[in-house]
């Protein structure tokens, strides 16, 4: 792609997440635009099939492991010289009426979904190239909460003001919130217990909480991509909240 809002050709990007879901479809689609990838996420076997696929490198991480991210940075950032981009869309997501939500769960949830993603950023900071990009994947439904995740949106409700504390602190780099709706493509029912998401699916339809459609996982992914690509070409600005919500009325 020749338009310089678009093109990422040679950008070094960095994927945590990248096993499954949006992380996987933005790999996919970063390397078919041409840039350098580097894939981290827990479920290494996953990641190493897609890295040969995209001739790029595959690195085991549990965000939740301060010592761990630190150390898959430094060796992307060794790989790579300095970074163009950090995308994270890793995040747990347990299924659990907020009684029945145990401290070990709550802990857990902040630990991937909130302090993952800014020790992620604290340890890309020194690595990071000019006009570099952040792309930190929230949830579209913070603020309105929905029936057996408060521990998912909780901990994402967290994260967004830790990333509005990264803009103040550092308003030089280009960390962009990215708010993602329903999302079709996903995992994040995997190993959901059936009969509760049977009962918390009655109760969303009830509050109008589940869309007439989803957005479809490579779109969402094709989008972060461009907000990398705009923000590169037009450092002055950036876009530091971005929704992306299923536009209903689509024919696809």
């Amino acid at each position: 792609m020749s338009d310089r809002h678009s093109n990422i050709a040679g950008a070094r990007v960095l994927v945590i997440g990248a096993s499954s879901g949006i992380g996987h479809a933005l790999a996919k689609a970063a390397h078919a635009r041409g840039a350098r990838v580097a894939l981290a996420a827990r479920r290494i076997h996953l990641l190493s099939e897609l890295a040969e696929q995209l001739d790029g490198a595959a690195y085991e991480l549990d965000v939740s492991d301060p010592r761990a991210i630190e150390q898959v940075v430094d060796a992307v950032a060794a790989e790579f010289g300095q970074l163009d981009a950090v995308v994270f869309t890793s995040a747990v997501v347990p299924f659990a009426l907020i009684e029945e939500t145990d401290v070990t769960t709550w802990l857990h949830a902040y630990a991937v979904n909130a302090v993952g993603a800014s020790h992620v950023l604290r340890a890309a900071l020194p690595h990071l190239a000019d006009d570099a990009v952040t792309l930190v994947a929230s949830s579209h439904d913070v603020g309105r909460p929905r029936a057996g995740v408060a521990a998912y949106h909780a901990s994402k409700a967290a994260l967004d003001e830790i990333l509005r504390s990264w803009r103040a602190e550092h308003p030089e780099l280009a960390v962009i919130r990215v708010s993602v709706g329903p999302t079709d493509g996903t995992e994040i029912l995997r190993g959901a217990d059936r009969d509760l998401l049977a009962d918390l699916y009655r109760s969303w339809a009830q509050e109008g909480q589940i869309p007439s459609k989803m957005s479809a996982v490579n779109d969402v992914a094709d989008a972060m991509l461009s907000l990398i690509a705009v923000s590169r070409a037009n450092p002055s600005v950036v876009s530091d909240i971005v929704h992306l919500a299923p536009r209903t009325g689509t024919s696809r």
